[in-house]
């Protein structure tokens, strides 16, 4: 790889006519959006960020997330993505742990859950020049780029840090399924604060393709979109496009494919979709990854059910002798924010430890037998088992519980629980009630089961599978 390729994030000067940003009301221009990004970035001069600081960005808004995340790189700092979804006091926790200095919104958040020595950043308050501004030189290949945040063995999520040059590598090996060219229209389909969201900006400013922005992601303004954006890529979770199934909405004739992944999904879901012309492609990776890095058409899934396909290129995928899936590519991590040892854990020799179980059949196609026990992907959201256990067990009158997943058509998994309660008057809906001042709502369980004693082994722990099967 050469300087060229980072040069291609920030190539607005030969693609200043070409339109980076389609609304329903205005599209903006690349040569607009990097200006616009430039005075964002010089007014975040005079609030301190300085190259290599870490910079949580908690925005709602899909053009100004973009515009912050050129921002911050401009500076030569590292956007961290958090998720809108979380509670002010989850967010407070998530910035105390890591300890960091800067915080910047578009949200109403409630400030004094936040520590004195943050710097809170609010958009709408921001001055922003109206004159020109001296560009910024660009960020290096090895530079770190993003930190995004998934499901940790504790509940502390792990922040996954990757440099420039591990998203172009994904970028470049997902070509060969996506095929993108000058011009092609990208949904804004996925939150940006998940990994494949996050690239879903970072394709498009490679290759000079627009982002389509839908007013929400709601479905019936996703639909609205694709209807009136006429996207060529999309990138969806299997709990949106069962929804669009249901609707029987059939893709739009510029479509050339559409990325299913996070998570579960039925051969059925991907051929019915086909069908309906959203020439779907199942996809199989991680936050780990930098997205994709197996792939599987419809067609062939009617020859491989239940595969998610072979490798993209410059991926090696080796299955250990307990059935672990290990993953070796020029997209790896660098390392987890903070946490030398986690790193190491997952990170030996080369190979990214995904603790998925599975195999490769003799023509190369892999087959996911389980995912991470710990690690619930339930509409796209991970979520941690540990972390819901924790809250649950917070609640007075609860003596002990488990949270696992269950397979489900509409959300891949959906979060359950087994209870055993001291308090006999404590039902379903009041347990749900007090998580939800604890939790963002994704996290909380659908299927309560109560029970007199769960199993655990000699050391005590909790024998997770044996209770999955119980219930």
């Amino acid at each position: 790889m050469n300087s060229k390729s980072i040069d291609s994030l920030f190539n607005f000067s030969s693609r200043k006519d070409l339109t980076a940003i389609i609304k329903s009301d205005k599209s903006i221009s690349y040569q607009k959006l990097f200006a616009n990004s430039n005075k964002i970035a010089h007014s975040f001069l005079s609030s301190g960020i300085k190259k290599n600081n870490y910079i949580p960005i908690c925005i709602e808004d899909q053009l100004k997330f973009i515009e912050t995340t050129i921002a911050i790189w401009n500076l030569g700092a590292i956007p961290v993505p958090i998720n809108t979804k979380l509670l002010d006091d989850e967010i407070s926790s998530l910035i105390k742990d890591y300890n960091f200095r800067f915080l910047i919104t578009d949200k109403d958040l409630s400030i004094n859950l936040l520590q004195k020595d943050l710097e809170l950043i609010e958009l709408n308050k921001i001055s922003i020049s109206n004159s020109a501004v001296t560009p910024f030189s660009h960020p290096d290949l090895n530079s770190e780029a993003v930190v995004v945040f998934t499901s940790g063995s504790s509940s502390r999520p792990k922040g996954v840090v990757h440099t420039f040059s591990s998203l172009i590598n994904s970028i470049e090996n997902g070509n060969q399924i996506l095929l993108h060219q000058e011009k092609d229209r990208w949904l804004a389909s996925l939150p940006f604060y998940h990994i494949g969201g996050f690239q879903i900006i970072c394709r498009s400013l490679f290759y000079g393709c627009s982002i389509a922005i839908s007013e929400t992601l709601k479905t019936y303004d996703l639909v609205t979109a694709i209807t009136k954006l006429n996207p060529t890529h999309i990138s969806l979770v299997s709990a949106q496009l069962l929804k669009f199934i249901h609707l029987e909405l059939r893709a739009n004739q510029s479509l050339q494919v559409t990325l299913v992944g996070g998570g579960f999904i039925e051969d059925n879901l991907i051929i019915e979709a086909n069908n309906l012309g959203w020439k779907p492609v199942r996809v199989y990776g991680s936050s780990e990854t930098a997205s994709m890095i197996t792939a599987i058409s419809a067609d062939e899934i009617k020859t491989k059910p239940h595969s998610v396909g072979k490798s993209l290129n410059n991926v090696e995928i080796n299955i250990s002798n307990e059935s672990e899936i290990l993953i070796k590519s020029n997209s790896l991590f660098k390392q987890y924010l903070d946490d030398e040892k986690e790193t190491d854990a997952n990170l030996v020799n080369g190979f990214y430890h995904s603790g998925d179980l599975g195999y490769v059949d003799e023509e190369g196609y892999l087959f996911i037998e389980a995912r991470r026990n710990d690690l619930i992907v339930t509409g796209g959201e991970n979520v941690n088992s540990i972390e819901v256990e924790k809250a649950i067990l917070r609640i007075e009158g609860i003596r002990d519980t488990c949270v696992f997943s269950k397979q489900d058509k509409t959300w891949g998994q959906i979060i359950a629980c087994a209870l055993v309660i001291d308090d006999s008057e404590l039902e379903e809906n009041i347990i749900k009630e007090k998580l939800r001042q604890k939790l963002a709502g994704f996290k909380i369980p659908k299927q309560f089961y109560f029970t007199d004693k769960l199993p655990r082994t000699s050391l005590g722990k909790l024998e997770r599978e044996k209770i999955r099967k119980m219930f």
